[in-house]
């Protein structure tokens, strides 16, 4: 699948700019960058060209040209940013074709045979029409059709039109619940990391909930007793197997076998591996459920490089003297190029991922000299019930991505299942000083660190 997905800021300002000309058709050129998937790609749009007065040639409510000074300043600044171009332009009459006319299809190749040998990146074009965005990319054997155009900003909108979902009696309480959010979430590809007691809980409750795609990610094996009370699809007997069977298949096979949606794609690998991460880039969104430093880091560079949100979520059991239990906390974490990332946040600590990649006896080595931070590779108190509810508020934060009223939530927040306690966490913005506003946008070309 090829996904093309905008800034939401920036398509928001597309959008407004090209109505203002209506009902001439209008365009911009924009900044373009690639990531390439396991099987698809991902163009990412993370800025527009301002367009100059004098930027087109011909205008009018069919016809749209932009002058040969205006595409090569556009090719200039592409090659002086290292990146691709964008062309977007308007259809702003509803009869007039949703995607590239016969017209476009002949300018778009001529351009597209021009400007591709010059600029560093790949050259695509995109139509705006009342009816929604579409987009194709050029290649050496002519343009290719872009499946799906998102913008991301706090919530993730599709602006390509989703093909008709078939109703189902499966689907009929979830469509009276969710509306408009159970069509995209239909549609939507999903990659889950990790398949402990959060993971597999959030594979299982997309899969229920009839996602297009999911994809789940873990290189763990089941090879301790407690993970049978916590990992769904997980039983006594998985215990007695030798040697011990792969998480991803113990919650796959369990999954599968509800014939409830598509096949798991079992990924029994680390996520900090760039052949993990290149799958990771086919997905739409990424539930998270791990809960090392390292894994999360992992998971923020792609969100800021490639534009993929990242629904995160960490429990912790509380209790007081005398082992009391007395807190069953959850914190939920949405990450998208417009919210805080887990070091603005300081979630992920680089003395921690230091001691996580030591080699064991190394590691062992400076544990007994003092030299690791405590709690380092050290198995994190849990529950079922906790995990259950970390695992019900990621799904839910999940549809609020989804959602239209999402633009309001929050991007993070915990809840305490004990006292029934709720509190947004700060910060709220992006620290423009953090890593992640060093590789935003810059898909392949930003230097990401991988095992």
């Amino acid at each position: 699948m090829i996904r093309l997905v905008l800034l939401d800021r920036v398509a928001r300002a597309l959008e407004s700019q090209l109505a203002r000309s209506a009902p001439n058709e209008e365009g911009a050129f924009c900044v373009l960058r690639e990531g390439r998937g396991e099987r698809g790609t991902r163009l990412i749009v993370p800025a527009v060209l301002a367009t100059p007065p004098d930027a087109w040639e011909a205008q009018g409510p069919d016809t749209l040209r932009p002058s040969a000074r205006w595409v090569s300043e556009a090719v200039s600044r592409a090659v002086t940013a290292k990146a691709g171009l964008l062309f977007v332009h308007s259809h702003p009459n509803a009869l007039h074709p949703p995607g590239l006319s016969p017209v476009d299809e002949v300018a778009f190749a001529a351009l597209g045979r021009t400007v591709s040998p010059i600029i560093d990146g790949p050259f695509a074009v995109a139509v705006v029409h009342p009816s929604g965005w579409s987009a194709a990319v050029w290649t050496a054997g002519g343009y290719r059709h872009v499946d799906r155009v998102q913008s991301i900003g706090r919530t993730l909108r599709f602006l390509s039109p989703l093909p008709q979902v078939t109703d189902s009696p499966l689907d009929a309480r979830q469509r009276d619940a969710l509306g408009v959010v159970h069509d995209r979430l239909r549609h939507l590809h999903v990659a889950v990391v990790g398949s402990g007691g959060l993971g597999s809980t959030n594979a299982e409750q997309v899969q229920r909930m009839g996602v297009a795609g999911n994809k789940l990610v873990d290189p763990d094996v089941l090879d301790t007793p407690s993970n049978a009370r916590r990992v769904f699809g997980s039983t006594a007997r998985h215990l007695e197997v030798s040697p011990a069977p792969r998480k991803v298949d113990v919650v796959a096979d369990h999954l599968d076998q509800m014939e409830l949606g598509p096949r798991i794609e079992r990924v029994a690998a680390d996520v900090r591996c760039e052949a993990v991460a290149r799958k990771l880039l086919d997905a739409d969104v990424v539930l998270n459920g791990t809960d090392t430093h390292g894994s999360r880091a992992s998971l923020n560079d792609l969100m800021s490089a490639y534009f993929l949100p990242v629904v995160d979520a960490g429990v912790r059991a509380g209790s007081r003297a005398g082992n009391l239990l007395n807190g069953l906390v959850t914190e939920v974490r949405v990450l998208t190029p417009t919210t805080p990332c887990f070091w603005c946040r300081g979630v992920v600590n680089s003395d921690v991922i230091r001691d996580e990649n030591l080699p064991a006896a190394e590691f062992e080595r400076r544990r007994r000299e003092g030299y690791t931070v405590d709690g380092v590779r050290e198995p994190a108190p849990s529950a079922i019930a906790l995990t259950v509810l970390g695992s019900g508020m990621t799904t839910c934060a999940l549809l609020t991505l989804l959602a239209e009223d999402g633009e309001d939530a929050p991007s993070g927040y915990w809840f305490d299942g004990f006292f029934g306690d709720a509190a947004e966490t700060k910060p709220t913005e992006p620290k423009e000083t953090c890593r992640c506003r060093q590789v935003l946008g810059l898909g392949d070309t930003a230097a990401l660190c991988f095992l």
